[in-house]
C-alpha cells in the first residue's frame, strides 16, 4: 500500500504514518512514453556514476526534492509501490500550467470505489546532482485527497517512484539519512550485505519471506514498500493455513484517497528474510471489503513497509532483481504501536497547529476526555512550534505507563488532561 495509508496503516508509528500506504494503492496504469520524443526517463550527467541526495524522514517515509519543469522544487515521498509520479496538490500543476491530455477515474483504498485525476505528459523532473528525467507522465490529483502534508507534518505534495529505481541502483542509507543512485553499469555490490533475490511483478518488486504464526508457517513473495509506514500489512484471506492473530486492536489502519481503512493491527510470532528474524512485528490487516483496493495493484497477500525498512541499510537493484540488506542501528529496536489511542494531524497554513483527528474508545485518550476536533497546544511541553509530529507521534508510542500532560483548546476553552500510555497489543 502506500503513500497515505490515512494514512493509513495505523500500525505505523502513528496512525499517520500508514498515509502512504493508501496512496501506494493508487492504481495508475499509465504508459511511460515518449510522446514523439526520442528521449525520455531519468539520466545522470555525462560520467557520472553516483549521486548522493540527502532525505527528510517522516512516519518512516523517505522524503526528497523534485523540481518540475525546472522551475518549482517540491518534497516527494520516494514510493517502491507507485508506478507513474503523482501530484497530490492541483494548484502547483496550475502554475506549472502542465500539459494535460486525458481525465482518468482511479481507484483507491477506502470505503470510496475511486477518484479523479488528470494526466499530464511531457513533464521534466529533476532530482539533486544534476539528475534529469524529461518527456515524462505525471498524474495530478483533482483534489488533494491524500493530504500527505497533513498528515507527515511537513510540506510534502507528491510521490515519484518506478521512474527512479528502474533507471538506478538505489542505495537507502536509513542512519545516515543519504539516498545514492548508482550507474546500473557500473555498480559493485558490496559483500558485506546480504543478498535477497526479488521479482519485479509490473513495476513492484517482491521478496521472499517466512511468516509464522500459532505454530504454522509459510513461506511468501511480499512486496517491498518504501511508501508506506506500516511493518508489515497482510490479507490474510489469501493466505491458507495462517489466520489473524487471536489478540488485535480495532482501529482506522488509515486513511486512503478514498476515505477511511478500518482492520486490525496485531504481532506476528515471527517473520524471516533470509537470515534475518523478527519476532512479535506489527502487522495491519484491513477489514474484508475496507482494504481490497489498499494493496497495491499486484500485491493481493501484503506488503513490508517502512517501519521494517528502516531497520536495514537497504540497496534495490532492479536491473539484477536483487536487494542488499545489512543491519540498521534501528535493526533492534522493538515494534511498537501508538498506546494513547489519538491520531494526530498538522493543521493551518503553516503547519502548525496539532488536531486530534480520531480517537479510539476504550483507550487511554478516550478514557481522559480527548475528543476528535481537539486542537493541541502541548504534549508533555512538545508542540510543532518545537518539534516535529514524527516525534510527537514516537512519544505517543514511547512506553508502557508513560505519564503524558496534554493542554489543548475545545471551543475557545483551555483544558488540561492527563493519563498513562498503555500498551494493548
Amino acid at each position: 500500500m502506500s503513500v497515505i495509508q490515512y494514512i493509513g496503516d495505523f500500525h505505523m508509528r502513528n496512525p499517520i504514518i500508514s498515509l502512504i500506504t493508501f496512496i501506494l494503492v493508487i492504481n495508475t496504469c499509465l504508459c511511460s512514453s515518449a510522446s514523439g520524443q526520442k528521449e525520455f526517463g531519468f539520466k545522470m550527467p555525462e560520467k557520472t556514476k553516483k549521486i548522493e541526495i540527502p532525505f527528510e524522514q517522516h512516519n518512516n517515509l523517505i522524503i526528497i526534492p523534485v523540481t518540475i519543469n525546472r522551475f518549482l522544487t517540491l518534497k516527494f515521498i520516494l514510493d517502491t509501490g507507485v508506478e507513474n509520479a503523482i501530484l497530490t496538490e492541483k494548484l502547483y500543476a496550475d502554475i506549472l500550467d502542465v500539459n494535460y491530455i486525458r481525465e482518468i477515474i482511479i481507484d483507491g483504498p477506502g470505503l470510496v470505489d475511486s477518484v479523479e485525476a488528470y494526466v499530464a505528459n511531457q513533464v521534466t523532473f529533476g532530482l539533486p546532482g544534476g539528475v534529469v528525467g524529461q518527456n515524462m507522465n505525471m498524474l495530478v490529483l483533482k483534489e488533494d485527497y491524500l493530504k500527505l502534508s497533513e498528515n507527515i507534518g511537513d510540506d510534502v505534495h507528491g510521490i515519484i517512484g518506478y521512474d527512479i529505481f528502474s533507471r538506478f541502483v538505489v542505495d537507502v542509507n536509513y542512519d545516515d539519512k543519504i539516498v545514492t543512485l548508482y550507474d546500473p553499469k557500473s555498480y559493485k555490490s558490496d559483500k558485506k550485505m546480504v543478498e535477497v533475490p526479488i521479482e519485479i511483478r509490473g513495476t513492484k518488486p517482491f521478496m521472499p519471506a517466512t511468516i509464522r504464526q500459532d505454530g504454522k508457517k509459510t513461506s511468501l513473495d511480499i512486496m517491498v514498500d518504501t511508501g508506506a509506514s506500516h511493518a508489515a500489512l497482510i490479507d490474510y484471506s489469501y493466505i491458507d493455513g495462517i489466520y489473524l492473530p487471536e489478540k488485535t486492536i480495532v482501529t482506522r489502519l488509515g486513511m486512503g484517497i478514498a476515505g477511511e481503512i478500518p482492520g486490525h493491527v496485531g504481532r506476528m510470532d515471527s517473520v524471516t528474510i533470509e537470515c534475518f528474524d523478527f519476532s512479535q512485528m506489527l502487522v495491519s490487516a484491513p477489514f474484508e471489503g475496507a482494504y481490497n483496493k489498499v494493496i497495491k495493484r499486484g500485491a493481493r497477500i501484503g506488503t513490508f513497509g517502512g517501519e521494517l525498512l528502516n531497520r536495514f541499510h537497504v540497496i534495490f537493484d532492479y536491473s539484477k532483481k536483487k536487494m542488499y540488506l545489512e543491519k540498521s542501528k534501528r535493526y533492534k529496536n522493538s515494534f511498537e504501536y501508538n498506546m494513547s489511542g489519538m491520531s494526530l494531524n498538522a493543521v493551518g497554513e503553516n503547519l502548525d497547529t496539532l488536531k486530534v483527528v480520531h480517537v479510539d474508545k476504550g483507550r487511554p485518550a478516550d478514557k481522559a476526555g480527548i475528543k476528535t476536533g481537539d486542537v493541541i497546544r502541548s504534549i508533555n511541553g512538545k508542540s510543532l512550534s518545537s518539534h516535529s509530529l514524527s516525534e510527537i507521534n514516537n512519544l505517543l508510542q514511547s512506553r508502557d505507563g508513560r505519564k503524558i500532560k496534554v493542554k489543548l483548546c475545545r471551543d475557545g476553552e483551555k483544558v488540561k488532561v492527563q493519563f498513562h500510555l498503555k500498551r494493548m497489543i
